[in-house]
Protein backbone atom coordinates (compact mmCIF):
# COMPACT_ATOMS: atom_id res chain seq x y z
CA UNK A 1 0.00 0.00 0.00
CA UNK A 2 1.35 3.40 -0.95
CA UNK A 3 0.99 6.36 1.33
CA UNK A 4 -1.59 8.88 0.16
CA UNK A 5 -0.11 12.17 -0.96
CA UNK A 6 -1.85 15.53 -0.78
CA UNK A 7 -1.39 19.20 0.06
CA UNK A 8 -1.91 20.79 3.43
CA UNK A 9 -5.38 22.14 2.87
CA UNK A 10 -6.19 24.04 6.03
CA UNK A 11 -4.19 26.62 7.98
CA UNK A 12 -5.58 28.24 11.10
CA UNK A 13 -3.52 31.01 12.67
CA UNK A 14 -2.28 30.28 16.20
CA UNK A 15 -3.53 26.69 16.00
CA UNK A 16 -0.08 25.36 16.92
CA UNK A 17 0.88 27.99 19.50
CA UNK A 18 -0.43 26.14 22.57
CA UNK A 19 2.70 24.00 22.71
CA UNK A 20 2.33 22.96 26.35
CA UNK A 21 -1.07 21.34 25.86
CA UNK A 22 -1.94 18.31 23.73
CA UNK A 23 -3.56 19.13 20.41
CA UNK A 24 -6.65 17.21 21.54
CA UNK A 25 -7.38 19.64 24.41
CA UNK A 26 -10.10 22.15 23.52
CA UNK A 27 -9.50 25.13 25.81
CA UNK A 28 -10.42 28.03 23.55
CA UNK A 29 -11.98 29.00 20.24
CA UNK A 30 -10.71 26.74 17.45
CA UNK A 31 -11.45 26.27 13.77
CA UNK A 32 -10.88 22.55 13.20
CA UNK A 33 -11.77 22.13 9.55
CA UNK A 34 -13.86 23.08 6.57
CA UNK A 35 -16.07 20.57 4.81
CA UNK A 36 -16.43 21.25 1.11
CA UNK A 37 -19.49 20.01 -0.77
CA UNK A 38 -19.96 20.42 -4.51
CA UNK A 39 -23.57 21.31 -5.15
CA UNK A 40 -25.46 18.82 -7.33
CA UNK A 41 -22.72 16.19 -6.96
CA UNK A 42 -23.37 14.27 -3.75
CA UNK A 43 -20.23 13.35 -1.83
CA UNK A 44 -17.74 15.25 -3.98
CA UNK A 45 -15.11 17.19 -2.04
CA UNK A 46 -13.10 18.83 -4.82
CA UNK A 47 -14.83 21.15 -7.30
CA UNK A 48 -14.13 21.82 -10.95
CA UNK A 49 -14.22 25.12 -12.82
CA UNK A 50 -17.69 26.66 -12.74
CA UNK A 51 -18.97 24.41 -9.93
CA UNK A 52 -21.07 25.79 -7.09
CA UNK A 53 -19.44 25.07 -3.72
CA UNK A 54 -20.66 25.06 -0.12
CA UNK A 55 -18.00 25.36 2.57
CA UNK A 56 -19.02 24.55 6.16
CA UNK A 57 -16.49 26.03 8.63
CA UNK A 58 -16.23 23.86 11.75
CA UNK A 59 -15.74 25.92 14.91
CA UNK A 60 -15.53 24.57 18.47
CA UNK A 61 -14.77 25.97 21.92
CA UNK A 62 -14.53 24.81 25.49
CA UNK A 63 -18.01 24.39 26.92
CA UNK A 64 -19.69 24.93 23.53
CA UNK A 65 -19.34 27.43 20.73
CA UNK A 66 -20.43 31.00 21.52
CA UNK A 67 -22.35 33.26 19.18
CA UNK A 68 -19.95 33.92 16.31
CA UNK A 69 -19.35 36.70 13.84
CA UNK A 70 -17.26 36.31 10.71
CA UNK A 71 -15.97 37.79 7.48
CA UNK A 72 -14.67 35.74 4.53
CA UNK A 73 -13.39 36.30 1.00
CA UNK A 74 -13.63 33.72 -1.78
CA UNK A 75 -10.90 34.16 -4.37
CA UNK A 76 -8.31 32.80 -6.74
CA UNK A 77 -4.91 32.88 -5.01
CA UNK A 78 -1.97 34.94 -6.13
CA UNK A 79 0.85 32.78 -7.48
CA UNK A 80 3.22 32.38 -4.49
CA UNK A 81 5.81 29.75 -3.60
CA UNK A 82 6.19 30.17 0.17
CA UNK A 83 4.06 31.23 3.13
CA UNK A 84 0.31 31.32 3.59
CA UNK A 85 -1.45 31.81 0.23
CA UNK A 86 -3.16 35.15 -0.31
CA UNK A 87 -6.10 36.27 -2.37
CA UNK A 88 -5.61 37.60 -5.87
CA UNK A 89 -8.80 37.74 -7.98
CA UNK A 90 -11.87 38.03 -5.72
CA UNK A 91 -15.09 36.20 -6.56
CA UNK A 92 -17.98 38.34 -7.68
CA UNK A 93 -20.47 36.60 -5.36
CA UNK A 94 -20.17 34.97 -1.95
CA UNK A 95 -23.25 33.86 0.01
CA UNK A 96 -22.83 33.81 3.79
CA UNK A 97 -19.37 35.44 3.76
CA UNK A 98 -20.54 37.93 6.43
CA UNK A 99 -22.39 36.56 9.42
CA UNK A 100 -24.26 35.52 11.29
CA UNK A 101 -27.42 35.91 9.28
CA UNK A 102 -30.32 37.71 11.00
CA UNK A 103 -32.47 35.48 13.17
CA UNK A 104 -29.87 32.77 13.83
CA UNK A 105 -27.32 33.99 16.39
CA UNK A 106 -25.96 30.46 16.95
CA UNK A 107 -25.21 29.84 13.27
CA UNK A 108 -21.85 28.50 12.12
CA UNK A 109 -20.29 29.87 8.92
CA UNK A 110 -21.68 28.15 5.81
CA UNK A 111 -20.36 29.86 2.70
CA UNK A 112 -21.46 29.41 -0.89
CA UNK A 113 -19.68 30.58 -4.04
CA UNK A 114 -18.96 29.56 -7.62
CA UNK A 115 -15.53 28.39 -8.73
CA UNK A 116 -14.22 30.65 -11.53
CA UNK A 117 -13.80 29.44 -15.10
CA UNK A 118 -10.80 27.46 -16.32
CA UNK A 119 -9.58 30.57 -18.14
CA UNK A 120 -9.49 32.61 -14.92
CA UNK A 121 -7.69 29.79 -13.06
CA UNK A 122 -5.17 29.35 -15.86
CA UNK A 123 -4.42 33.07 -15.96
CA UNK A 124 -3.40 32.91 -12.28
CA UNK A 125 -1.66 29.51 -12.63
CA UNK A 126 -4.04 28.34 -9.92
CA UNK A 127 -4.86 24.72 -9.09
CA UNK A 128 -7.00 25.72 -6.12
CA UNK A 129 -9.38 28.38 -4.86
CA UNK A 130 -9.24 30.03 -1.45
CA UNK A 131 -11.47 31.06 1.38
CA UNK A 132 -9.79 33.51 3.73
CA UNK A 133 -11.41 35.13 6.67
CA UNK A 134 -11.78 35.89 10.36
CA UNK A 135 -14.04 34.13 12.87
CA UNK A 136 -14.70 36.00 16.14
CA UNK A 137 -16.10 34.56 19.36
CA UNK A 138 -15.83 38.00 20.97
CA UNK A 139 -16.75 41.22 19.18
CA UNK A 140 -16.72 41.25 15.38
CA UNK A 141 -14.07 41.15 12.62
CA UNK A 142 -12.04 44.34 12.84
CA UNK A 143 -11.76 46.89 10.08
CA UNK A 144 -8.00 46.30 10.13
CA UNK A 145 -8.50 42.56 9.52
CA UNK A 146 -11.02 43.12 6.73
CA UNK A 147 -8.79 45.66 4.99
CA UNK A 148 -5.76 43.42 5.47
CA UNK A 149 -7.45 40.38 3.93
CA UNK A 150 -8.76 42.44 1.03
CA UNK A 151 -5.29 43.80 0.28
CA UNK A 152 -3.49 40.47 0.81
CA UNK A 153 -1.92 41.35 4.18
CA UNK A 154 -2.37 38.71 6.89
CA UNK A 155 0.51 39.43 9.28
CA UNK A 156 0.12 40.93 12.79
CA UNK A 157 -3.55 41.88 12.48
CA UNK A 158 -5.90 42.58 15.37
CA UNK A 159 -8.67 40.22 14.33
CA UNK A 160 -11.66 41.27 16.43
CA UNK A 161 -12.93 44.58 17.75
CA UNK A 162 -15.58 45.85 20.16
CA UNK A 163 -18.60 48.04 19.33
CA UNK A 164 -16.47 51.22 19.50
CA UNK A 165 -13.75 49.84 17.24
CA UNK A 166 -11.31 49.03 20.08
CA UNK A 167 -9.16 45.90 19.46
CA UNK A 168 -10.10 42.89 21.59
CA UNK A 169 -7.26 40.87 23.06
CA UNK A 170 -8.16 38.35 25.77
CA UNK A 171 -5.83 36.95 28.44
CA UNK A 172 -4.16 33.67 27.46
CA UNK A 173 -5.19 30.99 26.77
CA UNK A 174 -8.41 32.64 25.58
CA UNK A 175 -8.57 34.06 22.08
CA UNK A 176 -11.07 36.49 20.62
CA UNK A 177 -10.86 35.14 17.09
CA UNK A 178 -9.05 33.09 14.49
CA UNK A 179 -7.60 33.90 11.11
CA UNK A 180 -8.62 31.15 8.68
CA UNK A 181 -7.28 30.06 5.30
CA UNK A 182 -9.01 27.21 3.48
CA UNK A 183 -7.29 25.87 0.35
CA UNK A 184 -9.75 24.05 -1.91
CA UNK A 185 -8.05 21.95 -4.61
CA UNK A 186 -9.49 21.84 -8.12
CA UNK A 187 -10.45 18.25 -9.00
CA UNK A 188 -7.61 16.46 -10.79
CA UNK A 189 -9.73 13.74 -12.40
CA UNK A 190 -13.43 14.55 -12.95
CA UNK A 191 -13.98 10.94 -14.05
CA UNK A 192 -12.78 9.67 -10.67
CA UNK A 193 -13.52 12.49 -8.23
CA UNK A 194 -12.33 12.75 -4.65
CA UNK A 195 -15.19 12.14 -2.22
CA UNK A 196 -15.60 13.21 1.38
CA UNK A 197 -14.94 10.36 3.84
CA UNK A 198 -17.97 9.18 5.81
CA UNK A 199 -17.88 8.48 9.54
CA UNK A 200 -19.80 5.45 10.76
CA UNK A 201 -22.60 6.35 13.15
CA UNK A 202 -21.86 3.44 15.51
CA UNK A 203 -19.21 4.97 17.78
CA UNK A 204 -18.65 2.76 20.81
CA UNK A 205 -17.60 3.69 24.34
CA UNK A 206 -16.15 0.91 26.47
CA UNK A 207 -17.28 -1.63 23.81
CA UNK A 208 -20.94 -0.58 24.12
CA UNK A 209 -23.22 1.83 22.26
CA UNK A 210 -22.50 5.47 23.04
CA UNK A 211 -24.68 6.28 26.09
CA UNK A 212 -27.47 8.86 26.09
CA UNK A 213 -28.38 11.66 26.31
CA UNK A 214 -25.70 12.91 23.87
CA UNK A 215 -25.39 9.90 21.56
CA UNK A 216 -26.22 11.95 18.45
CA UNK A 217 -24.74 15.35 19.28
CA UNK A 218 -24.80 18.18 21.82
CA UNK A 219 -26.90 21.36 21.67
CA UNK A 220 -24.57 24.36 21.32
CA UNK A 221 -26.15 26.14 24.27
CA UNK A 222 -26.15 23.09 26.58
CA UNK A 223 -24.66 24.07 29.99
CA UNK A 224 -21.47 22.39 31.16
CA UNK A 225 -22.96 21.26 34.48
CA UNK A 226 -26.28 19.75 35.51
CA UNK A 227 -26.35 17.02 32.86
CA UNK A 228 -27.33 14.32 35.40
CA UNK A 229 -30.60 16.04 36.21
CA UNK A 230 -33.58 14.00 35.05
CA UNK A 231 -31.59 10.93 33.99
CA UNK A 232 -32.81 7.52 35.10
CA UNK A 233 -30.71 5.22 37.24
CA UNK A 234 -30.26 2.90 34.23
CA UNK A 235 -28.85 5.70 32.09
CA UNK A 236 -26.64 7.00 34.89
CA UNK A 237 -25.11 3.55 35.27
CA UNK A 238 -23.79 3.73 31.69
CA UNK A 239 -21.93 7.00 32.27
CA UNK A 240 -18.23 7.33 33.19
CA UNK A 241 -17.12 8.39 36.66
CA UNK A 242 -14.59 11.13 37.34
CA UNK A 243 -11.16 9.64 37.96
CA UNK A 244 -11.95 6.36 36.16
CA UNK A 245 -9.15 4.60 34.25
CA UNK A 246 -8.98 5.30 30.51
CA UNK A 247 -11.94 4.04 28.48
CA UNK A 248 -11.72 2.66 24.91
CA UNK A 249 -13.50 4.48 22.08
CA UNK A 250 -14.06 2.49 18.88
CA UNK A 251 -14.52 4.61 15.77
CA UNK A 252 -14.60 4.04 12.04
CA UNK A 253 -15.32 5.29 8.55
CA UNK A 254 -16.90 3.43 5.66
CA UNK A 255 -14.56 1.16 3.72
CA UNK A 256 -15.27 3.28 0.63
CA UNK A 257 -13.68 6.25 2.41
CA UNK A 258 -10.23 4.78 1.68
CA UNK A 259 -10.23 5.73 -1.99
CA UNK A 260 -7.55 4.75 -4.44
CA UNK A 261 -6.34 7.30 -6.95
CA UNK A 262 -3.63 7.70 -9.57
CA UNK A 263 -1.06 10.48 -10.02
CA UNK A 264 1.35 10.37 -12.96
CA UNK A 265 0.75 6.67 -13.45
CA UNK A 266 1.29 5.73 -9.79
CA UNK A 267 -1.56 4.36 -7.70
CA UNK A 268 -2.08 5.54 -4.11
CA UNK A 269 -4.58 4.75 -1.38
CA UNK A 270 -5.81 7.45 0.94
CA UNK A 271 -4.90 7.36 4.60
CA UNK A 272 -7.62 8.74 6.85
CA UNK A 273 -6.33 11.02 9.62
CA UNK A 274 -8.51 11.11 12.73
CA UNK A 275 -8.29 14.08 15.10
CA UNK A 276 -9.51 13.36 18.64
CA UNK A 277 -10.78 16.49 20.42
CA UNK A 278 -12.42 16.98 23.83
CA UNK A 279 -12.83 19.86 26.27
CA UNK A 280 -12.31 17.66 29.36
CA UNK A 281 -10.24 14.58 30.15
CA UNK A 282 -7.47 13.43 27.85
CA UNK A 283 -6.75 11.15 24.88
CA UNK A 284 -3.75 8.85 24.64
CA UNK A 285 -2.92 10.48 21.29
CA UNK A 286 -4.16 13.59 19.47
CA UNK A 287 -4.16 11.96 16.00
CA UNK A 288 -4.58 8.47 14.58
CA UNK A 289 -4.52 7.05 11.04
CA UNK A 290 -6.82 4.53 9.39
CA UNK A 291 -4.80 2.85 6.64
CA UNK A 292 -6.60 -0.39 5.80
CA UNK A 293 -9.99 -2.07 5.72
CA UNK A 294 -11.98 -2.70 7.86
CA UNK A 295 -11.65 1.05 8.41
CA UNK A 296 -11.97 1.09 12.20
CA UNK A 297 -9.68 2.19 14.98
CA UNK A 298 -9.55 2.36 18.78
CA UNK A 299 -8.27 5.08 21.07
CA UNK A 300 -8.32 5.62 24.84
CA UNK A 301 -9.90 8.56 26.64
CA UNK A 302 -9.26 9.31 30.31
CA UNK A 303 -12.18 10.95 32.20
CA UNK A 304 -11.46 14.18 34.12
CA UNK A 305 -10.38 13.83 37.74
CA UNK A 306 -13.46 15.52 39.22
CA UNK A 307 -17.06 16.43 38.44
CA UNK A 308 -19.75 18.34 40.35
CA UNK A 309 -22.58 16.51 42.06
CA UNK A 310 -24.97 17.21 39.17
CA UNK A 311 -22.55 16.00 36.49
CA UNK A 312 -20.02 17.51 34.08
CA UNK A 313 -20.70 17.58 30.33
CA UNK A 314 -17.70 16.69 28.15
CA UNK A 315 -17.90 17.59 24.46
CA UNK A 316 -16.10 15.46 21.89
CA UNK A 317 -15.38 16.27 18.27
CA UNK A 318 -14.00 13.64 15.93
CA UNK A 319 -12.68 15.00 12.60
CA UNK A 320 -11.44 12.86 9.71
CA UNK A 321 -9.42 14.04 6.67
CA UNK A 322 -8.35 12.12 3.59
CA UNK A 323 -5.32 14.29 2.65
CA UNK A 324 -6.85 15.44 -0.65
CA UNK A 325 -9.51 17.86 0.60
CA UNK A 326 -12.15 15.46 1.91
CA UNK A 327 -13.44 15.85 5.49
CA UNK A 328 -16.16 14.63 7.82
CA UNK A 329 -16.90 15.40 11.46
CA UNK A 330 -19.20 14.22 14.25
CA UNK A 331 -19.85 15.48 17.76
CA UNK A 332 -20.68 13.46 20.86
CA UNK A 333 -21.10 14.25 24.55
CA UNK A 334 -20.68 12.43 27.84
CA UNK A 335 -22.10 13.31 31.21
CA UNK A 336 -19.38 12.45 33.75
CA UNK A 337 -20.58 11.42 37.22
CA UNK A 338 -18.77 12.51 40.38
CA UNK A 339 -16.70 9.90 42.17
CA UNK A 340 -18.45 8.33 45.19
Amino acid sequence: MRRALGPILLCFAAACSESFLPASAVINLRVVGARIDVQGARGRANPGPGDDVQASILVIDEGGTPSLTWFFLACVPTATRIGVPICGTLNDGCDGCVGPQPGDPLALPVIGFQVPSQEVLDAAEAREVLLQGVVCGEGSPSREAIEGLTSGETEDLFLCEGPNGEPIKLPEPLVAGRLVTVQIPIERDPEDPNLNPEILNDILLNESAWPPPYAEGVPRDEPSTGCLDGLSAAVRAQLPVAGDPPLPIDFGVTDESLQTFTIEGQEFTEEIQVSWLADRGGFEVAFSFITQRPAVIRTQWRPPSDAPSDGRLVRFNFVVRDGRGGLDRVERGLCVRPAP
